[in-house]
């Protein structure tokens, strides 16, 4: 069996993380490369007769056939090329065997630094994509928060996911679809039992709100929970549990912080990981993680395996195969059992591509195959408590997943140099750390920070920038 964390109590919700334990698959196994140099694989998914079907960021649309990758992709795109933009989510339709349909989402650029993220229907002939019909189009996009994960719940509806576009107040605004996870039925039209549909000012296509950036969905077998993982904000990175029309507070609360009509998530790391695809495992090949919550992890460089109890809540949470192969956007059952995983090591800055990156990589049961070794660096991760005083261990845990490391630039760029864009006066620098900038996406630090760790942060800023 795979080493059990310390069992956590169901009745701490939202139950925060931050390193789970490292574990290893028992099951004698073989790992195979069926693929490497591709540009950030997103989504793969499995088709009738054993072909396999994946987007690559960059715009491609690519196949396997006998565990070989064609050289020429099924589809080309002009997606829209940026800091974590591009063809994102892919999801097969319930009745592909006999219409060949498909569903792709991606950016697209509409000129003057202006994006939107759209999804479109398609059918396989062949090995070719064709026929695009579009489902949806208009959502805010930018070149950072902007999803997308496509798919199909037991209900046979198609969920989508979409972040807020560095334009936070929107996942708040139910006449916008960015920082929102939409519901559509298999033709593209809006189901009739939507929670908006018929409200004055509402899109009839959003199923929930206040979300932003989510980058995973998983349907639980059985209950038919929808479970999702979304990028946080200051390293508060969530799994949660989606209910009909429910609002999941961001930009207004995020972590642990509470507000009534809003959704708390079921589970908060920090520091942050970088969630990407959620999967539930129900194969029989490793029956070690049969019923757990598989959660793919960016900048963790692992997967969680996420066990629940009987009312749907974690009970421990242990890594796989941490720092094995590096950032892995995403993991896939497939029919006989095995498991793909596609790697996401050209995402800058913490993305930093090794020889054959990206990879596709297969796991498969084998008698005659190894067992894993528990390996990786666990205190690579810099963990935050209230005790902390070091004010570049509080920038690298609190900062540094937007700021990059130093503060030298990432996501949102650097603020050692320059001049700050949304402060006049450095004396200021206190409050607008304590308080956020909700206009850039920024959130408030406290409730996160201490007053004494933000002044710690504030001070060290002012004297860099001497």
């Amino acid at each position: 069996m795979i080493i059990a964390a310390a069992v956590i109590p169901a009745s701490a919700a939202p139950l925060s993380i931050s390193a789970p334990p490292d574990a290893a698959l028992t099951t004698p196994h073989r790992i195979e490369v069926l693929a490497e140099g591709l540009k950030v694989p997103w989504e793969l998914r499995f088709l009738p007769g054993g072909r396999q079907i994946f987007t690559e960021r960059i715009g491609r649309v690519r196949m396997m056939e006998q565990g070989k990758l064609l050289e020429e992709p099924a589809l080309t795109l002009p997606a829209a090329q940026g800091n974590k933009m591009g063809l994102l989510g892919l999801a097969v339709a319930p009745d592909f065997r006999t219409t060949g349909h498909l569903f792709l989402a991606w950016d697209k650029a509409l000129g003057d630094r202006r994006f939107e993220l759209r999804m479109e229907r398609y059918r396989l002939d062949g090995k070719k994509l064709v026929e695009p019909k579009t489902i949806i189009e208009g959502i805010a996009a930018n070149q950072n928060h902007t999803g997308c994960r496509l798919e199909f719940g037991p209900d046979g509806m198609l969920y989508m996911t979409t972040g807020d576009a560095d334009q936070a107040e929107g996942s708040q605004k139910l006449d916008q679809l960015h920082g929102k996870i939409l519901r559509f039925n298999p033709d593209g039209s809006v189901p009739q039992d939507n929670p908006f549909v018929g409200k004055e000012g509402a899109r009839p296509e959003i199923w929930s709100y206040g979300h932003r950036n989510p980058q995973g969905l998983a349907f639980q077998p059985g209950t038919g929970q929808l479970y999702e993982s979304e990028h946080g904000p200051l390293h508060g990175d969530e799994v949660n549990l989606i209910e009909k029309g429910a609002n999941y507070g961001w930009p207004v609360i995020s972590h642990r912080r509470e507000r009534e009509g809003m959704r708390a998530p079921l589970l908060e790391v920090t520091p942050a990981v970088g969630p990407g695809r959620l999967l539930f495992y129900q194969g029989a090949a490793f029956p070690e993680l049969r019923g757990s919550l598989l959660l793919c992890c960016l900048r963790g460089s692992a997967v969680f395996r996420i066990s629940l109890g009987g009312d749907g809540l974690p009970t421990h949470i242990e890594r796989l195969w941490h720092q094995k192969w590096g950032r892995i956007r995403f993991i896939n059952e497939a029919p006989d059992g095995s498991l793909w995983l596609g790697t996401s090591m050209q995402d800058p800055p913490e993305g930093k591509p090794g020889e054959g990156d990206d990879k596709l990589i297969r796991i498969i049961a084998d008698p005659a195959g190894t067992v894993d070794a528990i390996a990786g660096k666990a205190a690579d991760q810099v963990l935050l408590t209230p005790d902390t005083v070091d004010p570049e261990k509080i920038i690298a845990s609190a900062c540094a997943a937007c700021h990059g490391p130093g503060l030298a630039g990432g996501e949102k760029r650097g603020l050692l140099s320059g001049e700050f864009k949304h402060l006049k006066d450095p004396v200021e620098l206190e409050k607008v750390i304590r308080d956020g900038v909700p206009a850039a996406g920024m959130p408030p630090a406290s409730g996160v920070l201490s007053e004494k760790q933000i002044g710690l942060v504030a001070d060290y800023l002012r004297a860099k920038r001497r």
